[in-house]
């Protein structure tokens, strides 16, 4: 983000991009203020929550059997393992729990690596070439749509010169590069060794025993 000092120079000496690039700086401020200091998703997960309330309440209902009361227990403890995991599989869940508990992990550490895990008889499986191809799709996309930002600002800059560079800069970074960079990010091969180091020390106590 360019410093304010800067900005007030641009709005001396081209007034419609100084105003333009104050109106970005702001917008951008209160965007980063909103994602550090609340709960994102909040409204959406409450609507997602909506079938765990069911669940709560199938708990208070008499005519329920003992068998129909522990499913739904068991889902609802899935539920939350989820949240707490961020962990789709219910068998992968508590096998989480252990690791992340034994290791001082936060909860939700898995749950970059998600989609390449699987748990087999007590242990947990770590799909690495798959990763790998993922890992290199992705800084293969985030190359692409950088050396296209650039390609567009030049041609910006061949067509309106450079009293609105800076903007169209700006704003392609904010609405489209930097979420896309964002959603594209996979964690980096040394983050990814660390994890399945804790694997496999879990993997080889659960041999052991």
């Amino acid at each position: 983000m360019p410093d304010l000092s800067v900005i007030i120079q641009w709005m001396g000496q081209y007034p419609l991009a100084g105003w333009g690039l104050l109106l970005l700086y702001i917008v951008a401020g209160i965007v980063r203020h909103r994602i550090i200091n609340a709960e994102s998703g909040s409204v959406f997960r409450g609507l997602l929550n909506f079938r765990r309330r069911r669940l709560e309440r199938m708990l208070t209902q008499p005519f329920l059997e003992k068998n129909e009361v522990m499913l739904a227990r068991h889902e609802l403890r899935q539920r939350s393992l989820y949240q707490l995991t961020g962990l789709f599989d219910n068998r992968l869940q508590p096998l989480a729990v252990k690791i992340c508990h034994q290791n001082g992990l936060r909860a939700g550490y898995f749950r970059h690596w998600r989609g390449w895990l699987k748990e087999q008889q007590g242990r947990i499986i770590f799909d690495r070439p798959m990763y790998a191809f993922f890992y290199c799709l992705s800084l293969t996309a985030m190359l692409v749509i950088t050396v296209m930002l650039v390609a567009l600002s030049l041609i910006f800059y061949r067509q309106h010169g450079e009293d609105h560079l800076a903007i169209f800069i700006v704003s392609s970074g904010l609405l489209w590069w930097g979420p896309l960079l964002v959603l594209m990010a996979l964690p980096s091969p040394k983050m990814t060794n660390e994890m399945e180091a804790f694997i496999a020390s879990f993997n080889a106590s659960a041999d052991r025993g």
